[in-house]
This record gives structure tokens, sequence and C-alpha cells, in this order.
């Protein structure tokens, strides 16, 4: 290993597997066999990573956030659930996921959480963040926007910024963040060796990028093979592609938006690149109406598979293998083929139906 090890090391990934692997929610998300949808894809396996229950707040983002407000406390002497706790506030930026990770791990630890949203964000999205105790102000503007409106307010000492996104590659918290998806990809690699399986592709569904790098950096280091990473981004930001083709970080125009909030970004995050720049071997730009026509199909159950519990930004890295499959072009640029062994992870599930 490279760089990789270099931004996201053993020792931290080994801390945050302990420190998360002690908390009484936690236990290994199910690694899923999906048969009946690599019959319908013409590959030979596809395994589907579980995060529809993560410590109860269906989604992986759990993973990052609370170990990267942990490791902030830590690191000004504050321990969690004290009294002094309440002196801080977290703040970060989201479109979804990563702020209901943190409004949880905030109310957990005795904190509060002020979550800045775009304003384009999801109503029942931003409901749920809200109604996990946190405050929520909404910017004009996209995601990218609010990821420096909450870079300003962290300039306050009482403020604690809990980012998954870098654009310098400067900030410790968003490598401990990483170092949280680490654990996901762990797991996977211990339940792939179990059923006898390596993965010879990997679809990876792409925001800023930091959960696809820690998710592969936690997969090579366990498993000892180097992941075939493929990129899954939505048509109107597909930054991580675009920063790909050039070899450094870009930004994408426009108003990023798509069914898929959770990729609703326009910039990738600097440690992320770093890292998908050495492991992905190709890209996938999916639309909204592939997405939605993939979730529908695996939400009701595939050639004899069970029903699938996935939401809109969940189902991206199938919806991404999906395309790639019954692409004549992309199948043979991405090697896929009847022995393949494809890795996808099931991000989120649906929105509650309070929230839907």
């Amino acid at each position: 290993m490279g760089d990789e090890t270099a931004i996201l090391s053993r020792d931290c990934i080994a801390q945050a597997q302990a420190t998360m692997g002690g908390w009484p929610e936690y236990r290994p998300s199910p690694l899923l066999s999906a048969p009946g949808l690599a019959k319908m894809l013409d590959v030979g396996a596809v395994w589907i990573k579980d995060e529809s229950e993560r410590f109860g707040l269906g989604g992986v983002k759990a993973l990052g956030a609370p170990y990267g407000l942990l490791m902030m406390l830590d690191d000004h002497g504050v321990p969690p659930g004290s009294d002094a706790c309440g002196n801080y506030t977290a703040v970060a930026a989201t479109d979804g996921n990563h702020g209901l990770a943190l409004a949880w791990a905030a109310a957990r630890f005795g904190c509060h959480a002020r979550i800045y949203v775009g304003r384009d964000i999801d109503v029942g999205r931003t409901q749920r963040i809200r109604d996990a105790g946190a405050e929520i102000v909404v910017v004009e503007g996209t995601y990218d926007d609010a990821v420096l409106a909450a870079e300003r307010d962290a300039e306050t000492p009482s403020v604690l910024l809990v980012t998954d996104t870098d654009y310098t590659g400067d900030l410790t918290v968003t490598r401990a963040i990483m170092a949280g998806y680490a654990i996901l990809g762990i797991e996977a690699a211990r339940q792939l060796k179990d059923a006898g399986a390596q993965p010879s592709h990997v679809f990876l569904q792409c925001g800023v990028g930091g959960m696809a790098a820690g998710i592969a950096t936690g997969l090579w280091q366990a498993s000892g093979v180097k992941p075939a990473v493929i990129t899954v981004e939505a048509t109107n930001a597909a930054c991580l592609d675009a920063s790909l083709r050039v070899g450094k970080p870009v930004a994408v125009p426009g108003t990023l938006a798509t069914r898929m909030v959770g990729l609703s970004c326009g910039r990738p995050s600097k440690p992320a690149f770093d890292i998908l720049r050495d492991l992905a071997v190709g890209s996938v730009i999916v639309d909204d109406d592939t997405a939605k026509q993939v979730q529908d199909t695996m939400m009701a159950g595939v050639n004899g598979d069970a029903p699938l519990a996935t939401g809109d930004t969940g189902v991206a890295g199938i919806a991404g293998l999906w395309q790639a499959a019954t692409s004549p072009d992309l199948r043979s640029r991405l090697g896929l083929n009847r022995q393949s062994c494809v890795l996808v992870v099931n991000s989120e599930g649906p929105l509650p139906p309070q929230y839907a």
C-alpha cells in the first residue's frame, strides 16, 4: 500500500474499530448474496453489504460522524457524556445521512448540533435531522455552499467542525470519519473470506468520495488484496469522474440536483480523491431514471432474491453495476463477465414512512 497508508494508517483504522466495536449498539451489518441479481446481470456473483439497519439509523454514515465527533471531543480533553460537552456545538454540512448521524452522536454525547443544508435538500430528511435534536440552517445555495458556511461557523472556539468533506487535505477529523467508514470494509473482507469469495469489482457510490475511499482502504487492509473500485456518481454531480480524468480535484457547476441526494456534491474531498486516484479502475455515471428503476426492482426482489430495503442514495452503487453490466461498452471496458464477483454497498435504507 502507498499513499493510502499515509492518509488512513492501520493504527488509525484499528483505533476506530476498537472504539466503535465496544459500543453496545455495534454489530457487523449483513453481507447478502444476490444470485438472482447476478443471473439477471450475467455476472458470476453479487454480494451486497447492507447498511439499512446500522445503529438503527439506516445508513453507513453512522460509522463516520459519531467517531469523528468523539475524536474532536478527545482532542479538547472533554469526556463524552460529561457536563462539559454541553458547552460545545458540533456543526457540519449534509445532504442527509451525515447530518443525521452527527445529530444522533451529539445527543448521545451531550453536545449540541447545528447542521447546514443547501436549499434543495429533501424536506423529510431535514425534518428527520431536526427530530434527532439538531438545529437546521438552510443555506441559499448547494451542498458545497453549506460546507463553506459550516466552516465559517466553526471559527468560534466552542464550535466543532465534524466534516466528512476536506477540500485542502488538512483536517484530521475528516480522516477520522473515513477511518470509521473503513470498518465496513473490514467487515466485508472478513465476511467474504468466510464465504470463500474474493471480489473482482467493487462498485461504490460517491458524493465527495469519503465513504468510498474509507471502505476501499479497510477492504484492502483486511484482505491484503488491492480492490478494483468503480466509482458511481449522479449525472448532475459527477465531480470525482471529472477530477479523476484530469488528475486533480476539480468542481463541477450547476445545481447538483439528483434524486440520489447523498451524491449531490460538486467538489470531492481531497484525501478521498488521493485514495481513489489509485484504487479507481473506472467510473459509472447514473441518471435518476435508471436509479429509480433499479431501486423499485430491488425493493420488489429480483429472480428469487429477497426484497432489499434501499433508499434513494443507498441503491446508487447497485444502479452503477446494473448500468455497467447492461451496457456492452461499459461491460467490456470494466471487464465484467460471467466469472466476475462484484461487491456493492446498500448505503442506506428508505426513509421511515413519516419522513418519506
